[in-house]
This record gives C-alpha cells, sequence and structure tokens, in this order.
C-alpha cells in the first residue's frame, strides 16, 4: 500500500469517532504539535467551529493532565497544548470561511503579523523576556569557542525575538493547514489539493508591503521592520517553493530535483535555501512565473 493510501487510511479511521481524534491528538501534541493542529483544523473543516471547538477543549483537558502527571512545567504546558488544538480550530474557520486555501495560507500570515506588531506594541523591548537566558547561552557558546558571528546572532535573539517566534508559529500553522486541507479532500475531487498548492500566492495585498519590509530591512534597522522581515520572507518561501512544485509538474522533472533542496533544508545551507526559494517566491508575485504554464496546459 503507498504512502497516500495509508494517509487516507488512517485518516478514515480517525475520523470516524471523535474520541479517536482527540486521543491521537493528545498523543502528538507533546513531540509533534503541527499533527495535533492539523487534525483539529481538518474536524473543523469537516463539522464546524462550534463542533470542532468542543473537542478542542477535550483535547487541551487531555494534554493538561498528562502534562501535570509528566511535568513541573504545567503552565507552560497548558499555554501551549491549549494553543496547538484551538490554533487547528482557527485554521478550520479559515478555510470554511475562505473556501480557499491561499486565502486561507494569507489569513494565517496576517494573523501572525498582527500578533507580532501587538508584541512590540506590550513589549518594546523583547530582550527583557529572554535577556538572561541570551546571555547565558552566549557565555556557553564564548566558552566553547564561538566566533564574534556566530555570537552576534544569538545575541540578536534580544530584538528578533518577536519575528524569529513569528516565523516559527506561521511556518508551523501553514504546515498544519497543508495537512488539513490535504486530509479533507480525500472524500472529493482527485487532485483538488495539489492543484490549491501549486497556486498558493501571497497576493498584492500582502506581497507590496512585504516586498517592502524586505526592501527596507537592508538599511532600516527598526524593531518592527527587523522583526517582520523573518515574517516577509518565509511567505515568500512558502509561494517560492508552490512556484517550484507548478514548475516540476509541468514540465514533468525527475522527483529528486526538488527532493535535493528539501534535503538541504536541513544542513549547514539551510539559510542560502530559504532565501532562494523566498526571493523565487518575491518574483512570482510582481512577474507571475507561473502564467507560461497555464499557456501550455
Amino acid at each position: 500500500m503507498s504512502g497516500p493510501s495509508l494517509m487516507k487510511v488512517f485518516v478514515q479511521w480517525v475520523t470516524q469517532r471523535r474520541y479517536r481524534l482527540v486521543l491521537v491528538a493528545i498523543a502528538f501534541a507533546p513531540f509533534l504539535p503541527v499533527i495535533s493542529t492539523a487534525l483539529l483544523a481538518l474536524e473543523t473543516i469537516r463539522l464546524g467551529g462550534l463542533t470542532a471547538s468542543t473537542s478542542a477543549l477535550a483535547a487541551a483537558g487531555g494534554i493538561i493532565t498528562l502534562g501535570a502527571l509528566s511535568t513541573s512545567e504545567i503552565g507552560t504546558f497548558t499555554v501551549l497544548g491549549t494553543a496547538t488544538v484551538f490554533a487547528g480550530v482557527v485554521l478550520g474557520v479559515l478555510v470554511r470561511w475562505a473556501k480557499s486555501l491561499t486565502l486561507a495560507f494569507q489569513g494565517s500570515l496576517l494573523i501572525c503579523v498582527l500578533a507580532v506588531i501587538v508584541g512590540l506594541i506590550v513589549w518594546p523591548d523583547p530582550g527583557v523576556l529572554v535577556g538572561s537566558m541570551v546571555e547565558e547561552i552566549a557565555s556557553v557558546l564564548r566558552a566553547n569557542g564561538a566566533t564574534d558571528s556566530q555570537l552576534a546572532i544569538v545575541q540578536s535573539w534580544n530584538t528578533l525575538l518577536f519575528g524569529v517566534l513569528g516565523a516559527v508559529v506561521f511556518s508551523q500553522l501553514v504546515v498544519a493547514l497543508l495537512l488539513a486541507y490535504w486530509w479533507s479532500g480525500f472524500n472529493g475531487p482527485t487532485g483538488e489539493f495539489g492543484r490549491q498548492f501549486r497556486m498558493l500566492r501571497l497576493g498584492r495585498v500582502l506581497g507590496i508591503p512585504a516586498t517592502l519590509i524586505m526592501a527596507v530591512s537592508l538599511v532600516l534597522d527598526a524593531a518592527v521592520v527587523q522583526n517582520l522581515f523573518p515574517l516577509a520572507l518565509f511567505g515568500f518561501w512558502f509561494q517560492g517553493v508552490a512556484v517550484s512544485h507548478a514548475w516540476a509538474r509541468t514540465k514533468n522533472w525527475h522527483p529528486i530535483v526538488l527532493g535535493i533542496a528539501y534535503v538541504l533544508l536541513v544542513t549547514p545551507l539551510t539559510g542560502l535555501v530559504i532565501l532562494g526559494f523566498g526571493s523565487l517566491g518575491l518574483v512570482d508575485n510582481w512577474f507571475d512565473l507561473r502564467a507560461p504554464l497555464q499557456q501550455v496546459a
């Protein structure tokens, strides 16, 4: 049985009984929370926000109980666990409202951008939240012979805290969104997920300010600009990946071509790969690199 077939069997099994979905979400939350988020997003897409919220409450209760039994950091576990499952409900509501993967993707980015801006307003100096931790990490690295450039990256966390967190959260939300949308299509038209994914883009409304943020960040050291840069980059990164998949499908590229690009994401070349895909997405947002493919089709 192929991978997609096994996944279809899993999704059908887990959605047959609501308690199964809740239990699986609880089980994955501590070590792979993106799966828990995707499961609640799938539940919301299928049954609506109100019904899915009851499942999210049950899952959050189970996660909190699990945290109380296994760790003393019950407060952190409670916040993260609750956020994980209810983020899935928000994603599902976005999909049901937008009826489009692209609009849900754009909505996820907009939510993260607003969260970063609010964070900067409430804590103008993010360093007060992690300053001591950053200094401790820098001291350890310094003792182990870290270079000045490596230390500078760590120390930049003082000012880029919300931007880095926003980019990480946004990436996990989009992965969960893609999983949930893929799973929800198992009982729908074949290939609908692939078609929607290959159309992914920021669009003009988000793409224009994202482009300005990336350009201005090169010359302006303002906190809001520097913290929004990672979100703009990752937004264009997902768009660049979608462009690559569109070209690969239309031109029948060998799977190894994109496979190598994904493998490079877990090597020291990660930054260059992200920047490369991000640049591709930015160019596509202005010049529509997928237009020639529509002519071929």
